[in-house]
């Protein structure tokens, strides 16, 4: 499949897209769930999960947070373009809302963190909004899960070839 075609066919681009955006998201929840057994299986001290070490700076937590948020846009945004998919599945295009609108909550908090490393000078991990009231690596941990979780639900929901049993976007020669 060309570039040339993708920007032809915004249901192809948007299932790339999404498809994209949850192995990326499974990964990231991977890491995740590191630190968690880290913590809590394992009883370090510290709980960097695998990339921590190298990438456990505010800024690359925040940065990673609004890409996300972006993908999950551009999915939206991609799908509505085609109706047909869009409405396939009242439960991904809801699921797909949710995640837009959770990960959007989850931006705002990587940007409070963010103002409070950079412009108050606290040290990291800074608490950001709900942090003050919960423990971060297990808050950060519910947020990606439920962000995958929905996730997952769009990806099952918007698969286009599960009722026709072909898959056109993958095979350029099979015709819808």
């Amino acid at each position: 499949m060309s570039a040339k075609s993708l920007r032809l066919d915004p249901v192809g681009l948007g299932f790339i897209t999404l498809t994209s955006t949850l192995v990326i998201q499974l990964f990231h929840n991977v890491e995740h769930v590191i630190q968690m057994f880290q913590k809590y299986a394992w009883h370090l001290n510290r709980f960097p999960g695998l990339l921590g070490l190298r990438f456990d700076f505010e800024l690359v937590h925040f940065l990673y947070s609004l890409a996300l948020w972006v993908a999950l846009l551009a999915t939206i945004i991609l799908y509505r373009r085609n109706p047909g998919i869009w409405r396939e599945s009242q439960a991904a295009a809801l699921a797909l809302q949710f995640a837009l609108w959770f990960q959007g909550y989850h931006v705002l908090e990587h940007s409070v963190r963010i103002w409070q490393y950079f412009g108050l000078g606290m040290l990291s991990p800074t608490p950001g909004i709900l942090g003050n009231f919960f423990p971060i690596l297990e808050l950060h941990f519910w947020f990606n899960s439920i962000v995958t979780t929905a996730l997952i639900i769009a990806y099952i929901g918007f698969r286009p070839w599960w009722r026709t049993g072909k898959t056109p976007y993958l095979n350029p020669q099979i015709s819808s």
